[in-house]
């Protein structure tokens, strides 16, 4: 059996998505005006949603109490028009919220598309849902004339309404359509990446972080099926209360992905970046080794009180062998070891001696002192 009052399950998608996604988006504020200093259009077109989105959740939280949610014989009679009254602002708020959010996805995609096939399709895809919208904007918002009829109907007030199946309708038109924009928008992103000069596991990584637009599409196929709860007039605010929630969840997983996908710089300087860190390593060792021959291949051994040799291999020669030597067996601090470096070389055909045979011996001590 339903339940009589869900304006709690309301509140709660509410609380949480107010939550992530402005964490998220002051994150992606951080990371694009401290660390990359790029401050781009879809970055604030994301801040516009976020604002957009904080409107909405307000005006929705006011309509919860109100009666949103509610059963209408749960509700007193002076407070229903009231919470219809916000129930109509979020409408528009609604529509607005995903335009700008539409743009800061579409605008973000288009700035790391190169290939003209892929241009192509995303501004077919960001065109049209944003011409869409523009039509669905009127739509909510003077489906009654004058507009306050849409409340006022409940105090007697005199007006009238277009067929709530015209709104219906829409609705149905613009959840395809945000459909396949967001489809459109996480599939093109897998091609661009493939297509990048970085490793497959990088890729893998940005391919998996900007397909999660597809997300957002999940809880738009899953309102589709309580849009007509809309046609409900009398019992208006609890058949809609489904409609109300998932909408909240399309714009709130979208804005917060969105948000995530922009946020690998920062997670670098926190995290660092493993492969980099080894490679820079790796570097910086072949820089030591090159300039301080003395020190190649040398490593503190576990016990001190004996003769450590250290095998190399080099590219220069044949044999090449360090010798750690304790002078007294124990190596406290302030002593000195000394390292005899020795290595054997092939006998060089051209050189001036004549073509002597055998190898040439070359012995070099070096003193390091321990501080």
């Amino acid at each position: 059996m339903a339940r009589e009052d869900r304006s709690g399950e309301f509140t709660g998608v509410l609380g949480f998505f107010i939550c992530i996604c402005t964490l998220l988006v002051l994150l992606r504020c951080y990371c694009k005006l401290v660390i990359v200093k790029n401050f781009a259009a879809d970055d604030y077109f994301s801040v516009l949603t976020l604002v957009s989105f904080l409107v909405f959740c307000t005006s929705a939280l006011l309509g919860i109490q109100n009666g949103t949610g509610k059963r209408r014989y749960l509700i007193p009679d002076e407070k229903y028009p009231v919470g219809m009254k916000w129930w109509w602002t979020c409408e528009p708020t609604y529509v607005v919220t995903n335009f700008f959010l539409k743009c800061s996805i579409g605008i973000f995609l288009l700035r790391i598309a190169v290939d003209r096939t892929h241009r192509i399709i995303l501004w077919t895809a960001l065109i049209a849902i944003q011409l869409y919208s523009v039509y669905f904007f009127f739509i909510f918002t003077f489906q009654c004339w004058p507009v306050s009829f849409f409340w006022e109907q409940f105090r007697g007030g005199k007006g009238q309404c277009i067929p709530s199946k015209v709104v219906v309708n829409s609705f149905y038109g613009y959840s395809a359509l945000s459909c396949a924009t967001d489809w459109t928008f996480s599939i093109v992103p897998i091609f661009i990446v493939h297509k990048l000069q970085m490793n497959k596991k990088k890729k893998m990584t940005v391919a998996v972080v900007l397909a999660f637009c597809a997300i957002g599409s999940t809880a738009t196929v899953v309102r589709i099926p309580f849009i007509n709860g809309l046609n409900d007039i009398p019992d208006f605010l609890y058949s809609t209360i489904d409609v109300a929630i998932w909408s909240t969840c399309e714009t709130g997983i979208g804005l917060a992905t969105s948000a995530a996908a922009t946020l690998r710089p920062l997670l670098r300087q926190v995290f660092g970046d493993m492969s980099t860190h080894d490679s820079t390593s790796r570097k910086h060792s072949r820089m030591w080794n090159s300039g301080h021959p003395s020190r190649s291949g040398y490593r503190e051994h576990a016990s001190r009180h004996t003769e450590t040799d250290i095998q190399l291999s080099s590219h220069d020669s044949k044999h090449h062998t360090v010798h750690v030597v304790g002078g007294d067996g124990s190596s406290p601090s302030g002593s000195t070891i000394e390292l005899n470096k020795e290595w054997e070389q092939d006998k060089d055909s051209g050189s001036a001696d004549g073509g002597a045979a055998g190898h040439k011996g070359i012995m070099r001590t070096v003193k390091i002192t321990q501080m």
